[in-house]
């Protein structure tokens, strides 16, 4: 098998901006009928999602973009099967709320509870997976699937295809009529704003980043905008592909809590500051102070490096993929530079096989 920084490079240079082309692969087809009218009649006014690591993060990245649309359809997403410490009852026991439970797999343990705890809710629920137990969980109690059916999707790590995850979702909701709007163009749109947006100013922005966060504690700043839509995802990729410690936070949460390690901190910190052009007045002013709190020249700051990652698209769906292709290229550059070798700790650690690479291995060999 290719190795993973291998693969990385040819999804980052081949096939990140042809996601966005691919909404249509996925299935319907075990959707219910009687569940298709109610989301037609629109019963619905609000979505809950939940399931864990990439299988989640596009509908933080969905959910984010809907609220800065102003749609009308309510999103909620949590990351665990223990609802109760997570949501309000009133949220879940709702008829008016769309559960949806995600795994790619259809093998992660998590989701599978969830699925158990809220049989009170099967009506108005959706397995989002490309099968697994999941996908028998749902046809052996008459639940709704809606079905991944990605014609090129790396086996190890689904987070490489959020872009096409995002794109199908929106088609998906728009098909259905959970929205009104349909984004497809804009979506579809997408690769050649990258080729515009995504600048040579990015990729040395990218390459310098690198060079100044190796062997660093990196920590992730941005508003709420953000917080969860990219540095998520951006913390999933540097963790996972780069296997460098990342960190995120709210950037005014940070500034009253966190920013006390960086008080003359013995190990090397790289603060990535993610700077909307469109934060307010009060964030653009506070983050200009502790930047320069941060760079003075004093022996305090002797381990610690500021980075600046402008964000100046008009939209956000061309802010947040090209700030996204823009980590992307920094984990890239950081993976090469380490080269650590994957030891399945994800697989093992979240108790599911078949993400593992002896398992992918053993497939192979078997075929």
């Amino acid at each position: 098998m290719r190795t993973r920084m291998d693969r990385y490079e040819e999804f980052l240079s081949e096939n990140y901006r042809k996601g966005f082309t691919k909404s249509d692969e996925y299935s319907l087809d075990e959707l219910s009928d009687s569940l298709r009218a109610r989301i037609a009649a629109g019963q619905f006014k609000r979505v809950v999602f939940t399931g864990m690591g990439c299988s989640a993060i596009v509908s933080d990245v969905v959910r984010a973009f809907f609220i800065s649309t102003g749609t009308e359809v309510e999103f909620h997403v949590f990351n665990d099967y223990d609802h109760a410490y997570l949501l309000p009852s009133s949220v879940i026991d709702d008829d008016g709320t769309l559960i949806i439970l995600s795994s790619y797999s259809g093998h992660s343990m998590e989701p599978a509870r969830a699925f158990h705890a809220l049989t009170r809710a099967h009506d108005r629920m959706v397995l989002l997976t490309s099968g697994g137990r999941l996908a028998e969980l749902g046809r052996q109690a008459g639940v709704s699937i809606l079905r991944w059916e990605l014609s090129e999707p790396d086996r190890e790590y689904p987070l490489f295809h959020v872009g096409q995850y995002f794109a199908i979702l929106l088609d998906v909701f728009h098909r259905l009529g959970l929205v009104a709007q349909d984004f497809g163009d804009e979506v579809r749109a997408l690769p050649d704003h990258l080729a515009h947006d995504f600048t040579e100013a990015h990729r040395e922005l990218a390459r310098t980043a690198a060079q100044r966060s190796q062997d660093a504690n990196i920590i992730m700043i941005a508003s709420p905008v953000w917080h969860e839509s990219l540095l998520k995802l951006a913390k999933m990729h540097l963790n996972e592909i780069a296997m460098v410690p990342a960190t995120r936070n709210y950037f005014h949460e940070f500034c009253h809590s966190e920013v006390a390690t960086l008080s003359d901190p013995t190990r090397k910190h790289s603060v990535l500051v993610f700077t909307d052009a469109d934060d307010d007045e009060y964030t653009q002013g506070k983050r200009k102070n502790l930047m320069g709190l941060l760079t003075s020249d004093c022996p305090e700051n002797r381990n610690i490096e500021v980075i600046e990652i402008p964000m100046t698209e008009p939209t956000f769906m061309r802010k947040y993929f090209t700030a996204l292709e823009f980590v992307q290229h920094l984990t890239l550059a950081l993976g090469r530079a380490h080269e650590t070798q994957s030891r399945n700790l994800i697989s093992e650690a979240a108790g599911n096989p078949w993400y593992h690479g002896d398992t992918i291995l053993a497939e192979v060999a078997a075929r």
